[in-house]
């Protein structure tokens, strides 16, 4: 497909603001009525909302991986959390088809901070724990690292994961600097693993959303110093756990009386027991409150210095002239179908369904509400092509900048694909599709899942074993295997012979 020229004329520049592990129902835009952020709220009310939206996969380094690159996890290699069993690749590649390398070949400025997971470098070696502190990655021999500043980025390196940011040394030194100190009290921990929940009692100055936002101004006063369009990335750790929020933030939802998710109670009959694995230690939904609420309370935080950062722009004059791009790399469970915690094993619609909010640069086009499906693949293709490069060969993501000025694209695809591989010492091997209100997830190894989204939005019921349901089971594993060989999934043959034969 050719550039969008009249968008690449504009030469736009792009703001590109991700969060970690958020669900959608914490934004007004698509139907939330709890958590409170009017910021964004009001970023939607100027943007194309794309209500279904959904991530290349539910796990943090693939989805990333796929933003940087326009390709699967199949295909690019970082198929699980890197330096994790079943990632092929630990640090991403630097090649041409990155998004680094794409915006540089059309002289912008571009800039990253917050949360990479793409990548550490050497010093990973000291991290390892449990099997894979035997092992010897090529990467870490020989001393490879691919962090923001490898690939072409200004701006900050946060190798790894990160555990909420709050432990790097840029941060720290911040901190000194301001005369600040971050305090975490009262805290509450116990119903997943080494989940944890907070309230930050310093002042908000203190938090990492904070100075993340001071780190996204500053490179931007920085590039608008150039005479070029800028790019800048912008990505919070949060609301990912550790869930950590200031007390001005916690008091919003103190009082609040949270109903039990609708599909918080699920004897998962017909369900794949492969979701177990996810399954929390609490069991009653008063157990999940207090984490929802500290969760909602750390959306808030962000919300605030999102805007921080979009009103900066519009007092500089430059919001007018930005694509401002809002997503996140894949939502969270948080009690769903019986107390299931934290994402991956499974494909539901609170994991892999994500915000996507796009405000047009001037002229570009009018608010609305955008049904068509679109993918995290698609976020790097379009935005490659705002910035006015070519579509790159074997990419799996399609622009929809046109769409941004109503453009009808009567070509764009009808379905949407999840990947699964897994995570930490399990590796598992999903896809899950979306065609119309019909949902399809292949579980190799376990149960498949069928769920018809316009009777039943809550996936409480699994037709994949009804018998009036067969021939729709048998169209989606069809639509399925039409969407492998046209994506080359190497996963093909072998679903072939699984299911289709």
């Amino acid at each position: 497909m050719a550039n969008h020229t009249e968008t690449a004329n504009r030469r736009p520049n792009i703001l590109f603001i991700q969060t970690d592990q958020q669900r959608i129902d914490t934004l007004r835009a698509y139907g939330g009525s709890v958590c409170q952020t009017p910021h964004l709220d009001r970023l939607a009310e100027e943007s194309v909302v794309f209500a279904n939206a959904y991530t290349s996969c539910p796990v943090c380094t693939p989805a990333r991986a796929s933003m940087q690159t326009g390709l699967y996890p199949f295909k690019h290699g970082m198929q699980t959390n890197s330096y994790g069993l079943g990632s092929t690749v630990q640090e991403l590649p630097d090649m041409p088809r990155l998004l680094s390398r794409q915006l540089e070949s059309q002289s912008y400025s571009i800039g990253y901070t917050g949360k990479w997971h793409l990548g550490f470098g050497p010093e990973m070696g000291q991290y390892l724990r449990g099997n894979l502190a035997y092992m010897q990655f090529p990467e870490i021999a020989a001393g490879f690292r691919s962090l923001p500043t490898d690939l072409g980025y200004e701006g900050d390196d946060f190798g790894g994961h990160g555990g909420g940011g709050m432990t790097y040394p840029l941060f720290q030194t911040y901190l000194k600097e301001n005369g600040l100190e971050l305090k975490i009290e009262n805290k509450v921990s116990g119903h997943f693993e080494y989940h944890y929940a907070g309230e930050i009692t310093s002042p908000v100055e203190s938090t990492v959303d904070y100075y993340l936002a001071e780190r996204a101004i500053h490179y931007i006063d920085e590039f608008r110093k150039r005479d070029r369009p800028f790019f800048f990335s912008l990505n919070f750790w949060g609301p990912h756990e550790p869930y950590v929020a200031p007390t001005c933030f916690l008091d919003l939802y103190r009082d609040a009386e949270l109903e039990p998710w609708p599909n918080f109670k699920d004897e998962r009959k017909d369900k794949p027991s492969i979701h177990r694995i996810k399954k929390g230690n609490t069991t009653e939904w008063n157990d999940f409150v207090p984490y929802i609420k500290h969760y909602y309370a750390f959306m808030s935080c962000i919300d605030e210095q999102i805007g921080r950062v979009l009103d900066h722009l519009r007092r500089h004059g430059v919001y007018d002239d930005t694509v401002v791009i809002f997503t996140a790399d894949h939502g969270e469970s948080l009690g769903i179908h019986g107390g299931l915690c934290d994402k991956s094993y499974f494909m539901y619609e609170e994991t892999c369904h994500i915000p996507l909010i796009v405000k047009p640069a001037a002229g570009l086009g009018a608010a609305r509400r955008e049904e068509r499906f679109v993918g995290t693949c698609d976020i790097h293709a379009t935005i490659v092509d705002l910035a006015g490069a070519e579509p790159f060969p074997g990419a799996d993501g399609r622009s929809f900048a046109p769409m941004l000025e109503q453009e009808q694209l009567p070509d764009w695809p009808d379905c949407i694909v999840t990947e699964g591989a897994g995570l930490e010492s399990v590796m598992f091997t999903q896809r899950m599709i979306r065609h119309g209100a019909i949902k399809y997830v292949f579980n190799c190894g376990d149960l498949d899942e069928l769920y018809d989204l316009a009777a039943d939005p809550y996936e409480m019921r699994n037709l994949a074993s009804d018998e009036g349901s067969a021939a729709l089971l048998r169209k989606m594993r069809q639509c399925l295997a039409e969407w492998m060989v046209l994506h080359e999934d190497g996963l093909y043959k072998q679903f072939v012979r699984l299911r289709l034969e």
